[in-house]
């Protein structure tokens, strides 16, 4: 089962669920607007995946944040995702509820492969 995380808004996240509907996927959406994303849950992804590959820099959050907090980045990541979740890259990916270090947030032609290998994979089966 794939754990998409990301915005109902978010363009790369509608592109994401497309394509997955299209390629018979299944998934779970969650919002991470909506949804209190837990603390653990935010330890884990930083574990797997580097903090500039979590964090959106792009996003509108991160340029509305006040320049100290942009500073500790780094070093703060954990508290300033838990209360700003809205900087996490999405869409956020989980496969069967664990982070996957080959699976790195957001939805580019890297991460449509593999998809696939999971497509392939299941139809093995």
């Amino acid at each position: 089962m794939i754990n998409i995380y990301g915005l109902k808004n978010c363009d790369s996240c509608r592109k994401a669920i497309k394509y997955l509907k299209k390629n018979n996927l299944s998934y779970e959406f969650i919002d991470i607007k909506n949804d209190l994303l837990k603390k653990n849950k935010i330890k884990e992804w930083l574990s797997v995946h580097d903090v500039d590959k979590v964090i959106n820099k792009k996003s509108t959050t991160w340029r509305q944040l006040d320049q100290n907090i942009k500073e500790k980045y780094l070093i703060d990541a954990l508290t300033i995702l838990e209360k700003f979740p809205t900087l996490i890259k999405r869409p956020f990916w989980e496969i069967n509820s664990k982070a996957s270090k080959q699976l790195e947030p957001g939805f580019f032609d890297k991460q449509i492969l593999y998809l696939e290998k999971i497509k392939k994979n299941a139809n093995k089966n």
